[in-house]
């Protein structure tokens, strides 16, 4: 009897090409264990056959299957350690998200109280020495001794009114260097803006 007739030997290639197909058929795939019902792939706690690919992209990120682990060892527990260690960072920048979240909130309200507060003080008033000279100008306006700057602005609310504002929130022209009325906007972030109305008066003369 040739070997090709052997049953026994008939029967091995059978086995080898059925292996060989299913080495092929699964070729670039991988075992994990099923989180959830996939369709077409299998339902939750199985295992299944799936690409890589599908498995990095698609399954793992979201949380529907997670990697067969042959080996129980120092590898896999170091894995697991560096798997904590990522989801903790994940919270922790969650919370920091939060937190940052919640100061922002905390500084709109705080901006939003301060912006309705100016717009109730009405007319800033400020009282200057003016240099002498033989007349005004046409509209009226006279040279003050120095200048009104934002500084002095600030200030006045802090003093006057008790309204605490950074002198680079206030924006206006130049600085003020005679009597007259004026405009300063204040521009508070999560806020908006609001706008102050700035008036110089020359300084009641000693008497």
């Amino acid at each position: 009897m040739s070997l090709l007739a052997r049953p026994q030997f008939r029967a091995r290639c059978s086995t080898l090409i059925i292996q060989r197909g299913l080495k092929k058929k699964n070729k670039g795939r991988i075992p994990v264990t099923l989180l959830a019902d996939v369709p077409h792939v299998g339902s939750a706690g199985t295992v299944a056959q799936v690409s890589r690919a599908h498995m990095r992209h698609e399954l793992f990120p979201k949380r529907l299957a997670e990697y067969v682990v042959a080996y129980k060892g120092p590898l896999d527990r170091s894995k697991r350690e560096a798997e904590a260690e990522a989801e903790a960072r994940g919270a922790s920048a969650a919370s920091a998200r939060l937190d940052a979240l919640e100061r922002a909130h905390a500084l709109a309200l705080r901006n939003q109280d301060t912006i309705s507060r100016i717009m109730a003080v009405g007319v800033l008033v400020f009282a200057r020495q003016v240099v002498p000279s033989e007349g005004a100008a046409e509209d009226g306006a006279q040279a003050i001794y120095g200048s009104l700057t934002r500084a002095d602005v600030a200030r006045e609310l802090a003093d006057k009114h008790d309204i605490v504002v950074d002198k680079d929130a206030l924006s206006m022209d130049d600085k003020i260097k005679s009597t007259g009325d004026y405009r300063c906007t204040v521009k508070l972030v999560y806020a908006g803006q609001a706008s102050l109305p700035v008036r110089v008066v020359p300084a009641a003369e000693d008497s």
